[in-house]
């Protein structure tokens, strides 16, 4: 182990008895004063079961409990009093545990910057909206001279998430963790604690599936991480099914701490990176790749305006209907703009509901939408366990029955732009509008 990793440039330091408290003091505090400006990794030889002659070296005993007896010779080995009676009494009473902890408390105050508002007319991506905030508040809240209280971690992607301004304004506060995407969580969910508002950005499919766990561990730790993946969905270029993440929101939905939004526009991006820099607690914000219209009211005007706030379990009705109703954020939201025009074109009145809130998410506008009439769910997201599956929940827990379609990702993408992929799920402009028409009759 010592010459794999001093082979890939480590400063290998190997500890012969791990089970001597002084040698890991010692070796720790070698550690600590390394300069030799390479990352140190302490080789610690340990033996399973060290001190009970029976247990020793047995891989039997890695998960299993001893009986009674045998727990007293082992106790009696250590050298250790055996209250093992105690214990058995104190499992009879109510067992509080740390994953119902009250939230932590040590959260700084961030100052959120002034928005950023983009034109009517200008189109970009919400990842550029969401560097151009995180840069915005380092500006307000990164101090020279003073340690960094907005942090920035990737793994290199920094010029995909847009952490680029971010970096060069404060290169103190930005970690480059390599394509150690776990490891990225867990020092991001760890740094959150410490009194810094803690931002890791990578694409969909690593920020989300394949840090699962890590961000479970970080949802019943009680961290203060914030998630912002880029490139979620079908929205990825042409890179295929590999980059697709499909399962945000579904994955999401299992953690019992975490917050999701997907923006619609790169104002409303804005808007929200701002609001989870000041709130502790976890939140996940997803995007996609491409460019976005500004979206804007009917007279033409910006939506998300310099006077908009962004307010958690509250949607936005961007275009208001009485004959039914399109439910949707995030990347499809252009196209649902679209078959609301054909729409009404066709002389049918549909409102728009940009659902950016998604947990929670806002079921008095679900409820507000069904009485109304038919609604029609369109999401970049796996059909089944996305926004729409949210959306039916909510209805039948209301006891709600208007005619539902949920319109999303039912099978893989392949490799193409997303207009030509959401064309193929069902979710351009005109096949939106189609399946409205349907459910109107």
């Amino acid at each position: 182990m010592q010459k794999l990793y001093g082979g890939l440039g480590f400063n290998a330091v190997v500890v012969k008895e791990g089970h001597d408290y002084q040698a890991l003091y010692q070796a720790m505090r070698d550690a600590y004063r390394n300069i030799s400006g390479v990352p140190t990794v302490l080789v610690v030889k340990t033996v399973m079961g060290k001190g009970i002659s029976f247990m020793e070296n047995k891989a039997k005993y890695h998960g299993s409990p001893l009986p009674a007896e045998m727990l007293a010779d082992a106790l009696a080995e250590l050298g250790v009093d055996n209250d093992f009676a105690q214990w058995q009494e104190r499992r009879k009473e109510t067992v509080t545990t740390a994953t119902i902890m009250p939230p932590r408390a040590d959260y700084p105050e961030i100052q959120p910057g002034a928005p950023i508002v983009y034109a009517a007319d200008e189109k970009t991506d919400c990842r550029s909206g969401y560097g151009n905030a995180l840069l915005s508040l380092a500006e307000a809240n990164n101090k020279p001279d003073e340690p960094p209280v907005i942090i920035g971690v990737s793994c290199d992607l920094e010029g995909s998430v847009k952490m680029g301004g971010f970096h060069k304004h404060s290169p103190e506060g930005y970690l480059e963790l390599g394509i150690q995407e776990h490891h990225a969580a867990a020092t991001a969910g760890a740094m959150s604690c410490e009194n810094m508002v803690t931002f890791f950005s990578t694409f969909g499919s690593f920020a989300v599936s394949e840090v699962y766990n890590q961000n479970r561990l970080n949802d019943f730790n009680h961290t203060n991480i914030k998630v912002v993946a880029t490139h979620v969905g079908l929205d990825v270029g042409e890179d295929g099914p590999t980059h697709q993440c499909i399962d945000y929101l579904g994955l999401m939905k299992n953690y019992f701490r975490f917050s999701a939004f997907v923006p619609c526009d790169p104002n409303q991006t804005d808007r929200i990176i701002r609001h989870i820099a000041t709130q502790p607690g976890n939140h996940f914000v997803g995007m996609g790749r491409s460019k976005m219209p500004t979206v804007t009211k009917e007279d033409g005007s910006v939506f998300f305006d310099a006077d908009y706030v962004f307010t958690p379990g509250k949607a936005d009705w961007l275009r208001q209907g009485t004959d039914a109703t399109i439910i949707t954020y995030g990347a499809v939201t252009p196209a649902c703009m679209e078959a609301w025009q054909i729409l009404k074109d066709a002389g049918k009145s549909v409102g728009v509901l940009n659902m950016a809130s998604l947990i929670p998410l806002d079921e008095q506008a679900v409820a507000d939408a069904a009485a109304l009439g038919p609604i029609v769910t369109v999401e970049d997201h796996h059909a089944d366990t996305g926004m729409g599956a949210s959306v039916a929940v909510t209805l039948m827990d209301k006891g709600l029955s208007p005619k539902l379609r949920r319109l999303g990702v039912k099978q893989y993408g392949g490799s193409g732009s997303p207009a030509d992929l959401y064309k193929q799920q069902g979710m351009d402009g005109a096949s939106i509008a189609a399946t409205v028409q349907e459910l109107l009759g």
